[in-house]
């Protein structure tokens, strides 16, 4: 059996946009893992600089260890569209044992769909204006009406692409029984083309998100309430007509309760929950590196903090919090963050004061940038020494929102809390810290993830996986787990739950600060507090691992499972 997981973020890491990509790549690798059947993943090939729709200019890896199998290789050509197709060796364990297994990838240039001429209905038209027309057939999609939006080339790019996807699967499966799993709606009307041509192959199509969700925000959870189904406008309304064909599925899957409720309210269309996971690598926590990477944390931040500013500040009085995410501000909860630091300041200088807690200097690093920036162009002091040049759009306006708290780190010297803007995408080069992402997180005392809206938020679970404790909202997906884990195994502690969504903005931000203190205050005064609750942490990481969805996606996949009947849910 050959099974399909497609995306327009499937492929080597050069294609990645965002977490879309790691969980994707997860799926394959871990199916490789469980499954004797042919795991091919499919997305799109961009050549050169200028293909890509997006701002990104993604170039894709197109040199790969192995070859895939005559017969997908076959497939791939039946296609008509330029490809690049490759096989890399996977190294998974199953029952205990580890073993090898061989992931494909076949990737498609689809910007040819633009130039190439065929025949569609006795006339002569571009192979893309031939998708469109077919697409207008089968299910009603009017690209007309979408292709001169200012989102036109990218929603192009997504019909062509979920062409691609459905025409590689139909000519695979004349080589032995096929399965497709569609990732997120860039590739759902690759489900519907083959459901409407009568291709006998079992799909399933998961949303991440709704277009209409990520539009609102917050805003959402009150339409939710009101059971207001209406579409707003600013919608991208071609993306929302793509979003829809997931009925067309034999199965509709959602990574968290809450985006399986939108998707109802919105288009009508049920399925089931399964959520994401995350690998842990390790069976036990590694406190020496966690201890080396805090060490790190904070000689970077006493030194640069130093040459800056002057400040000669105690490493050991150093306390690093840290956030993730796109910078999204307001959809992330960056402006409650902040809200919540200022309180917090407060609640430590008091004690400080008081004599109650020794002197501390909590900074929270604020991870967030629109993109990678050359490390060559950055001072040396950066990320403190943070000058206006080097920033771009929220960039900048995030920076203000700090500056107007009072809370930046250049008032480190009266203030016991600071928030840091870091606009970089960290790594071992980033020209700031040269730590990973895993490092800070193993590093860092505490995580926060306010997101007033939130599909899942895996990089919470990042967090735990570095035994690294968090407040979370419980308008991220990812809450829901947490609660069931609760209630099921009595797992408490290591993840404080605030709820965003029905208390007032003080309630929140107030919340927010107690809970940083708790983990904060564990690790100053508690160390076997402190341990607990990173270990309980870890411990939650541990349950939220990958097989059992990839298991569940699989038993889908190979119809083990039946489609659910959700007529009474």
């Amino acid at each position: 059996m050959y099974i399909i997981i497609a995306g327009e973020e499937a492929g080597p890491v050069s294609n990645k946009l965002g977490g879309v990509w790691n969980v994707i790549d997860a799926e394959a690798r871990h199916m490789c893992g469980i499954a004797k059947d042919e795991i091919v993943v499919v997305g799109p090939f961009f050549e050169r600089i200028g293909q890509d729709w997006s701002p990104k200019n993604r170039i894709t890896k197109d040199h790969f260890p192995l070859k895939v199998s005559e017969e997908i290789e076959e497939a791939a050509k039946k296609v008509g569209i330029p490809y690049v197709a490759g096989r890399t060796e996977v190294k998974r364990r199953c029952g205990g044992e580890e073993r090898s297994c061989y992931l494909n990838y076949v990737l498609f240039n689809v910007e040819y769909c633009l130039t190439k001429q065929v025949e569609y209905d006795g006339q002569k038209m571009r192979l893309s204006d031939a998708v469109k027309a077919e697409a207008y057939k089968l299910v009603g999609l009017d690209s007309l009406l979408y292709e001169s939006q200012n989102y036109g080339r990218e929603y192009t790019h997504y019909l062509n692409l979920s062409y691609a996807v459905s025409e590689f699967a139909r000519h695979l499966n004349e080589f032995g029984e096929t399965a497709m799993h569609c990732h997120e709606y860039p590739v759902f009307y690759a489900a519907a083309r083959l459901e409407k041509l009568k291709i006998p192959i079992r799909t399933v199509v998961t949303f991440h998100a709704t277009k209409i969700g990520r539009t609102l925000g917050a805003k959402v959870f009150e339409k939710i309430r009101k059971n207001d189904p209406t579409i707003p406008s600013g919608v991208q309304e071609g993306f929302v007509e793509l979003e829809k064909l997931a009925k067309y599925a034999d199965t509709v899957t959602f990574v968290s309760d809450k985006t399986r409720t939108e998707a109802r309210l919105f288009y009508g269309v049920d399925g089931i929950v399964i959520r994401n996971g995350i690998d842990v690598c390790c069976e036990a926590i590694d406190w020496e590196f966690k201890d080396r990477c805090l060490r790190k944390i904070r000689y970077s931040l006493a030194k640069k903090l130093k040459d800056v500013y002057g400040y000669e500040i105690d490493e050991e009085s150093i306390v690093p919090v840290y956030t993730i995410s796109r910078l999204e501000l307001e959809n992330k909860g960056y402006p409650d963050l902040l809200d919540s630091l200022v309180i917090l300041d407060r609640i430590l200088t008091n004690r400080i004061n008081n004599g109650e807690i020794d002197e501390v200097k909590v900074v929270c690093l604020l991870i967030t940038a629109l993109g990678r920036k050359d490390p060559q162009s950055l001072p040396e002091g950066f990320p403190v020494d943070l000058p206006e040049d080097i920033l771009i759009g929220d960039e900048l306006r995030l920076k203000k929102m700090v500056e107007e708290r009072n809370i930046d780190v250049s008032k480190i010297g009266k203030r016991s809390v600071c928030a840091l803007p870091y606009p970089q995408w960290v790594g071992r080069d980033d020209g700031g810290f040269g730590m990973t992402i895993d490092e800070i997180a193993a590093g860092c005392v505490a995580g926060i993830f306010p997101s007033r809206y939130e599909p899942f938020l895996l990089t919470a679970l990042e967090a735990c996986r570095e035994a690294c404790p968090v407040v979370i909202s419980s308008a991220c997906g990812f809450s829901g787990a947490v609660k069931e884990l609760h209630k099921e195994k009595g797992i408490f502690g290591g993840v404080i739950l605030v709820d965003n969504i029905n208390q007032s903005h003080l309630e929140v931000i107030t919340d927010y600060a107690f809970g940083l203190h708790v983990i904060v205050d564990a690790f100053m005064r508690d160390r076997v507090k402190d341990r607990m609750m990173c270990s309980t942490a870890f411990v939650l990481a541990c349950e939220m691992s990958w097989e059992e969805p990839v298991r569940n996606y699989y038993e889908i996949l190979k119809g083990f499972k039946e489609r659910p009947d959700l007529s009474s849910d």
